[in-house]
């Protein structure tokens, strides 16, 4: 019986000793404090998220338009990165409903000539305001008049393909233009023999 209680003895012993040095090591792993020189076996993670990923599910080529008419790189060279949001606003859980809080600039064009009515200015300026965050109105008044004689009557997009698939949104030449003041204003169209005649 001896030896059975000094066995007994000898484990309880052995099993303290154990469960000492255990909780020792137990406490050296969790401590708060740095080690010095020591590197973290995690990686850095970083949420890179594409802000229009939502758009795209179902305007699924408005990016690479968007990116034919607005030049992504002159952006990023001034700091601006162009996101649907930034000319839409930030859209709601109910944006197929509807949703009076994403802009949308076919709401305050005009129509066409046969077919005029009086626009929202609200609207008109809602819109508007989106383009002139990025194009200041005094540069845009220097290179061309109408800018500054439609401001309040027209949405930029009544001139200016914002999402042009093969044409830049401001690259327009003196008969591109012509073409877009006639759209509206047909009583100055030239008939097309007498254009020949003045070409002459």
């Amino acid at each position: 019986m001896g030896n059975i209680k000094l066995t007994i003895e000898t484990m309880l012993k052995l099993l303290f000793v154990f469960a000492i040095y255990g909780f020792s090591i137990a406490a050296h792993a969790t401590s708060s404090e740095p080690i010095e020189g020591a590197q973290a076996e995690r990686h850095q993670v970083e949420l890179i998220r594409d802000r229009d990923y939502k758009c795209l599910q179902c305007h699924k080529d408005a990016k690479e338009t968007l990116n034919l008419s607005h030049d992504p790189q002159a952006l990023l060279s001034q700091g601006k990165q162009l996101n649907c949001t930034n000319c839409h606003s930030n859209i709601g859980p109910d944006h197929r409903e509807g949703a009076p809080d994403v802009i949308k600039f076919s709401a305050a064009q005009s129509k066409e000539v046969h077919d005029k009515v009086f626009l929202d200015p609200s609207m008109i300026l809602k819109a508007n305001s989106q383009c002139v965050d990025c194009h200041a109105p005094t540069q845009l008044r220097e290179i061309h008049w109408t800018h500054d004689v439609h401001a309040k009557n027209l949405t930029c997009s009544n001139c200016h393909d914002v999402h042009a698939a093969k044409t830049k949104a401001l690259s327009y030449d003196r008969k591109q233009l012509i073409k877009q003041c006639v759209d509206c204003h047909s009583e100055f169209a030239v008939e097309p023999e007498l254009a020949k005649e003045e070409e002459r």
